[in-house]
């Protein structure tokens, strides 16, 4: 009778422990006795709190790594052939712009340069993109493992994800949509993550690039680059207006650069400490969705701009950021037509039409509103 008590203490305690594991895990409270079966959620008021969570060390072959939390690292190896995993290309139907009441937010994680052989022929001129490639790694293969993890956290917290390859279903409409890529650079000094909207940036698509460029560097403690590139700005699952196989107008979008893969550093968190990285981009999506007014549509229409020009005789000069105190990175003459894509805090940022994709900030009120057309969506691009 002494021993089947006991063997029914360790069973109890075994139990215990390994609900506790399972809630560390995920970031769960843990349970002080064994809990009852969990009632599901109504879609319409799902749980998107992915986050906190316990410490992770950092890798072993990176340089010194600023502290953060995120969900313990139970990396599998990454491959190190330039082959990208045989995975089914799924099939996504474009949802409606006006969800149901009781339908759960959808979002597209869109894997950078994963099948890119397989663009449409719109896009053929990117069937070769392959990415970056340093140390023995792909950077398909490294973006597949990190956006994989993140359409598990994001479906285990009752978000309808989405992983997509390289080939946007046509029009494809979602509560948000992030193409995930890694970096590289001819110096392997070069660090840190971007993020960047489309062109024209509606209030929801900058609303979600902030809750991830906050929760991001929160999650990893990589340092942020400002330096945005072009072709980012330019991204074709952005190019509605010219490409057939991208998003949706109204489906807000970020691209994000998770760090440099010719990097050692910023190579060994994306590859050492997968879950990290994930995390920290589940992080913002859901922030965002948790912050955003579903009711409020205005905030998914990219604004339309009339093309401007300075207003003085002595031209303009343009900013690297929204504010006086920020660097000049060229001054253009009154005959410069400039092309507005966002504005913010009485500032238009601008790219200069023939300068030479000079892009950056200044006062609205130093410039005024032409005639001139808006010039056609530049060719498609790859980040």
């Amino acid at each position: 009778m002494l021993a089947q008590l006991f063997r029914k203490r360790i069973f109890l305690a075994i139990a215990l422990a390994l609900a506790v594991t399972s809630a560390l895990a995920l970031n769960q409270p843990v349970p002080a006795a064994a809990p009852p079966a969990a009632t599901a959620h109504p879609s319409s008021e799902v749980d998107l709190n992915v986050v906190a969570a316990a410490t992770v060390q950092p890798p072993k072959s990176s340089t010194a790594q600023p502290t953060s939390t995120t969900i313990p690292s139970t990396n599998t190896p990454l491959p190190t052939a330039t082959a990208i995993p045989a995975t089914p290309t799924p099939t996504i139907d474009a949802t409606p712009t006006t969800r149901p009441d009781n339908q759960a937010p959808r979002v597209g994680i869109q894997v950078g340069h994963w099948k890119s052989k397989e663009l449409p022929d719109e896009l053929a001129r990117l069937r070769t993109s392959s990415g970056a490639f340093a140390a023995g790694y792909a950077e398909a293969d490294v973006n597949l493992n990190v956006a994989t993890r993140v359409v598990d956290l994001l479906k285990s917290h009752g978000v309808q994800a989405d992983l997509i390859p390289a080939t946007i279903p046509p029009g494809y409409d979602a509560d948000a949509f992030v193409a995930i890529h890694a970096d590289g650079s001819s110096s392997t000094n070069s660090r840190g993550f971007k993020l960047a909207t489309p062109w024209r940036t509606s209030r929801a698509a900058q609303h979600l690039l902030d809750s991830m460029v906050a929760e991001y560097g929160k999650a990893t403690g990589m340092p942020q680059d400002d330096a945005v590139t072009f072709n980012m700005r330019g991204y074709y699952a952005f190019n509605y207006r010219r490409h057939e196989h991208s998003i949706a107008r109204t489906t807000p979008a970020v691209i994000l650069e998770m760090g440099f893969l010719t990097n050692a550093a910023d190579r060994a968190m994306m590859i050492d400490q997968a879950d990290r990285i994930a995390v920290g981009i589940a992080n913002g999506i859901v922030r965002y969705l948790n912050e955003r007014d579903p009711n409020d549509g205005a905030a998914l229409l990219p604004p339309e701009y009339k093309t401007q020009r300075p207003l003085a005789a002595e031209g303009v000069d343009i900013f690297a950021l929204p504010r006086n105190s920020a660097n000049i990175v060229a001054h253009v003459g009154p005959e410069s037509r400039l092309f507005v894509f966002q504005e913010r805090d009485g500032w238009y940022q601008v790219v200069v039409r023939g300068g030479g994709r000079i892009t950056g900030w200044v006062r609205r009120e130093l410039l005024a509103e032409t005639n001139d057309p808006l010039p056609t969506p530049p060719p498609a691009t790859d980040s």
